[in-house]
């Protein structure tokens, strides 16, 4: 059954990784001087100008006849306490970061949005805070939408909520060419994270903690090739890895990960050319399946998106003949333009977690996500999400994203204590409490130093051209990819 977010979320940022954006460096501010209220819009006004030495003719004058004292300067109140940033005693801020679909929408690049996304994580915090929030603090929240195809504008959101308001963490992180202000969260500004995308080597640039709901890229492949081994489908198998330039550093982890699961490999090629010139990809993908077929190989592994390699198999006679492996869900479900035929892709695995179905009818997203939506939100419009049509807002993308975020980070905020602080927090992270914890429509769960996507239910799923416009479907049921 192909899923909402492989429909939706994954093809509109794949049209957006095709735009060529530079992200403006993430830089530090010196810290503002505030009033107890936490600033929630920023203020794009300078300075007030400076009072001239002599006073002006209408200034009030003293009764002596001379001009009147300037007031006092108001004592500086601290929003918080020095550290940690982002908690007091009553409260916890934090930083809630949103798509923005009425740019995406405008520019024609999305046919519709994601419903009221701050009402959805509004009414999530209210239930949070109802039910007694964290160890008795009340959560608030600073929310701001950026845009997804400007690196720049994400970056600006970090900097309000890490400078501007100091918040205890970030919820939803940035998503498309917009993830590289991930890091100006979790690396520049030491900031909590749960969301975004960790990618190459962002975790390694990152300070702070920072975990999200979905496998990480090293785990799709972790998760793929432990479940075909678990299947049989890896027996007699000879790999032949292949990906673009822009995945190159996954190269030599998926050869290790493969040769440490029993799989033998007998070759491997990065195409240098970038998408954007088929023509001179296509002859340089020709030379690689030579290789390819020289090597002996019956199956292909590609690591990162898999569009152009598995256009190349099909154009060297091999789909259909072959075992393609992709570690790289969104991508797969997603081909793009440059495959007209997308049957080509038919068979070709990868490992995935729920469906949007799943997710939506199991018990303890119904309790957790929905039920407090439809309580706060009496004009919602949540349903099953396959029942979306293209065109209609699609609430329970924002749901699944911000239910499941706040639920980790509220799980571990509770273990780390009163004494709430990003040390305790991370300590509490990897106490070993969380080997084996749940998460509402994700089901089973777990996070370590080296594991920071949660999920812990995947699956086998394969391309098929016949869903809809084409998309993934189950393969096998959901399984454990560590027994």
């Amino acid at each position: 059954m192909k899923t909402m977010q492989s429909s939706r979320l994954f093809r509109l940022l794949a049209l957006l990784f095709a735009c060529s954006l530079i992200a403006a460096a993430c830089v530090s501010s010196e810290e503002d001087e505030g009033a107890d209220d936490v600033t929630q819009t920023t203020d794009d006004s300078g300075d007030d100008a400076a009072a001239d030495d002599e006073p002006a003719d209408d200034e009030p004058a003293d009764d002596d006849g001379d001009v009147a004292d300037e007031p006092a300067e108001p004592e500086v109140i601290e929003p918080f306490d020095s550290y940690p940033p982002g908690v007091t005693a009553e409260r916890i801020l934090l930083g809630m970061s949103m798509l923005n679909f009425e740019q995406l929408t405008s520019m024609g690049l999305s046919p519709a949005g994601w419903g009221d996304q701050q009402g959805i994580f509004e009414a999530l915090i209210d239930d949070l805070n109802d039910r007694g929030g964290i160890n008795g603090r009340m959560v608030e929240g600073v929310y701001e939408f950026y845009s997804a195809i400007d690196a720049a504008d994400a970056e600006r959101v970090c900097l309000i909520h890490t400078q501007d308001n100091q918040v205890f963490a970030n919820l939803g992180g940035f998503v498309g060419p917009a993830g590289t202000a991930d890091i100006c969260v979790t690396g520049t500004n030491d900031t909590i994270m749960i969301g975004g995308e960790i990618a190459g080597d962002e975790l390694e640039k990152s300070v702070a903690p920072w975990f999200h709901a979905g496998p990480t890229a090293e785990y799709q492949t972790i998760n793929l090739l432990n479940l075909l081994v678990q299947t049989g489908r890896a027996d007699g198998a000879k790999v032949f890895t292949m990906g673009g330039a822009a995945a190159a550093s996954e190269e030599a982890f998926s050869i290790e990960q493969l040769e440490a699961a029993g799989i033998e490999v007998v070759g491997s090629a990065i195409i240098e050319t970038l998408d954007g010139d088929t023509i001179a990809q296509d002859q340089e993908l020709a030379v690689a399946f030579e290789r390819f077929k020289a090597s002996g190989a019956n199956t292909l592994f590609v690591f990162g998106t898999p569009s152009a390699e598995i256009r190349g198999a099909a154009a060297a006679g091999l789909t259909g003949q072959i075992g393609i492996w992709s570690n790289d869900s969104g991508g797969l479900a997603n081909l793009g333009a440059t495959i007209t035929d997308k049957s080509i892709a038919n068979g070709a695995l990868v490992s995935t977690g729920p469906t949007d179905t799943e997710i939506w009818e199991s018990e303890s997203f119904q309790t957790q996500c929905v039920a407090p939506v439809v309580e706060r939100l009496p004009d919602h419009d949540l349903r099953d999400p396959l029942s979306y049509a293209p065109d209609e807002d699609n609430w329970f993308n924002p749901l699944r994203r911000y239910c499941i975020a706040l639920s980790i980070f509220e799980q571990i905020a509770t273990a780390a204590g009163v004494d709430l602080t990003p040390e305790t927090f991370e300590a509490a992270a990897y106490s070993g409490a969380f080997d084996d914890f749940e998460l509402p429509g994700v089901g089973p769960a777990s996070i370590s130093r080296e594991k920071r996507g949660a999920q812990d239910g995947v699956r086998l799923s394969a391309y098929d051209s016949t869903l809809g416009d084409g998309g993934i479907g189950p393969v096998t049921e959901l399984l454990d990819a560590y027994q």
